[in-house]
């Protein structure tokens, strides 16, 4: 699984995921829309964990989206539905996953994905980009508060998200970004991040750490 069919993943299990997200929307202020804008971050996240782990997409992806959905509730309590990921799930594959939070790494992952593909993307997809994934310095916004922000519709922001995704699902297809490259970003910034390590040069990539990635 790559970054580009795990966004087609979440297209085509939306209504799969529109129904563990209704069990939540009451006890929130948030939309359908704001929920499925987490799911997709969880997808780019599901991804990374995924391979790192050498367990499948799917276990990866429902326990990421179920920390990010527990994010949006207000009260921890008010999960009064079921809390459990889909039964389809292999539940060996479950407890293989980590259950407490990697919210600074996810932080990292999606930093990470977003310096690889953010130069392919025009200046307003660019900046709707990095407003929905919270790599900003305004912080992740929701749908409605990037509208506000731009002055637009909601659907507006969404049609700009909408256009991104497909321009780097394209840019996959034909080649011009490789999933390697991300993953070898990923790594990058997380070693930064840590202090452990120094930074790594790219020369298999075509450029050093002395000349980084625009």
């Amino acid at each position: 699984m790559d970054f580009f069919k795990a966004m087609q993943w979440v297209q085509d299990n939306e209504p799969t995921i529109k129904s563990k997200i209704r069990q939540y929307r009451k006890f929130t202020p948030y939309d359908m829309c704001d929920f499925l804008q987490e799911a997709y971050e969880a997808a780019l996240v599901a991804v990374l964990r995924s391979q790192e782990k050498n367990i499948p997409f799917e276990a990866a992806f429902w326990t990421t989206f179920r920390n990010k959905i527990s994010v949006l509730t207000p009260d921890p309590n008010f999960t009064h539905g079921s809390n459990s990921i889909p039964s389809h799930i292999c539940y060996g594959d479950i407890e293989a996953v980590e259950q407490t939070s990697h919210r600074s790494e996810e932080g990292a992952d999606i930093e990470a994905i977003f310096e690889a593909i953010s130069h392919h993307l025009t200046a307003r997809e660019r900046e709707t980009l990095s407003l929905s994934l919270g790599v900003a310095e305004q912080g992740k916004l929701t749908t409605h508060e990037i509208a506000d922000l731009y002055g637009c519709s909601d659907f507006n922001v969404r049609d700009t998200l909408k256009r991104a995704f497909r321009r780097i699902k394209q840019l996959a297809d034909n080649g011009t970004i490789v999933v390697d490259r991300m993953r070898l970003l990923t790594q990058q910034h997380q070693e930064i991040m840590s202090g452990c390590v120094a930074i790594q040069d790219f020369t298999p990539l075509g450029y050093s750490s002395r000349s980084p990635p625009s």
